[in-house]
């Protein structure tokens, strides 16, 4: 009986950051668009259900986040616009598999931590910022492997290519990496220790 409630709970709280992550994208919560600059916040309940959850349910999450992430490249992103028109499979890759590991690997380095380190708050904050960081260099690494020569002459790099262009590719995102970074180690973590000591995990 106890195991059945756990189990309605665990779905009923998935299902909840699911339709959060789904309402963020569609609505002005989820992205902070300036020009073609885009600083997404969806990292963020992608994390809490991956440290409160684990790696299924965050891996889900972290599907669910990159479905609605190749659901912008329909017109709703500028960028994303513009490589779904170049190249539509890879787009899709490069949308949902960095995403599905946005949700499975701060839930595995929590089911790590929780057993190696006395703080829970720590372990916590480390799962929640790693989040959006998984984000940002899975991403970069995909538009490397997929779109480095289409990137090159549309922005006019002329540089080295491998790591010296990711190096580039994340010099223009640095903003966007830290904000979001910051919002997932801040606004991420006192979401989870709240629902942790509400929910008694």
């Amino acid at each position: 009986m106890v195991a059945t409630r756990s189990k309605v709970l665990c779905m009923t709280e998935l299902s909840l950051l699911t339709a959060i992550i789904f309402l963020m994208a569609f609505t002005p919560l989820g992205y902070l668009r300036v020009g073609a600059v885009e600083i997404t916040f969806i990292v963020v309940p992608v994390a809490v259900g991956a440290v409160l959850l684990g790696a299924k349910a965050g891996a889900f999450l972290g599907f669910a986040f990159g479905v609605t992430s190749f659901m912008q490249c329909f017109g709703m992103s500028a960028f994303g616009t513009l490589l779904f028109s170049a190249k539509p499979l890879a787009t899709a890759f490069c949308c949902i598999v960095p995403r599905v590991m946005v949700g499975l690997v701060p839930a595995l380095l929590y089911q790590w931590l929780s057993r190696h380190v006395k703080r829970k708050s720590l372990a916590t904050a480390v799962s929640c910022v790693l989040a959006p960081i998984t984000n940002t260099v899975l991403y970069l690494g995909c538009m490397v492997l997929f779109f480095q020569d289409y990137l090159s002459d549309a922005y006019g790099y002329t540089g080295r290519g491998g790591l010296f262009f990711l190096g580039w590719l994340l010099a223009l995102v640095a903003v966007n990496a830290v904000l979001e970074a910051a919002s997932c180690l801040f606004v991420g973590t006192a979401i989870t220790e709240t629902l942790q000591k509400t929910l008694n995990r």
